[in-house]
C-alpha cells in the first residue's frame, strides 16, 4: 500500500541505529510504500520512500503515528 504524508515529521536519522545529532524531515505530500516484511528497528510499520529527494530511504513508526501523519495515497483505497 502507498501512503501520502499529511503532517511534516522531523525524525532522527538512522542506519539501523540512531545517528547522533542528525535529523531529517518527512515532507507533506511525499509518497511512501508500506513493506510489512521490512522491519529493521522494531517499528510497527515500515515505509520505503518513493521520492528521490527524501531525507530518508525508509522510516518506521507506530500504527498511531502512521494514522496521525499519513493517509492512503490516491487510488489505494480502490485497490483493496
Amino acid at each position: 500500500m502507498r501512503y501520502k504524508c499529511i503532517k511534516e515529521m522531523c525524525l532522527p536519522k538512522c542506519d539501523g541505529f540512531d545517528i547522533p545529532d542528525e535529523y531529517g524531515f518527512v515532507t507533506v505530500g511525499s509518497i511512501w510504500e508500506r513493506d510489512d516484511m521490512g522491519n529493521i528497528i522494531g517499528g510497527d510499520v515500515h515505509l520505503d520512500s518513493l521520492d528521490d529527494d527524501s531525507d530518508f530511504g525508509w522510516i518506521e513508526m507506530s500504527i498511531e503515528k502512521l494514522k496521525e501523519n499519513f493517509v492512503l495515497a490516491d487510488g489505494e483505497e480502490r485497490r483493496h
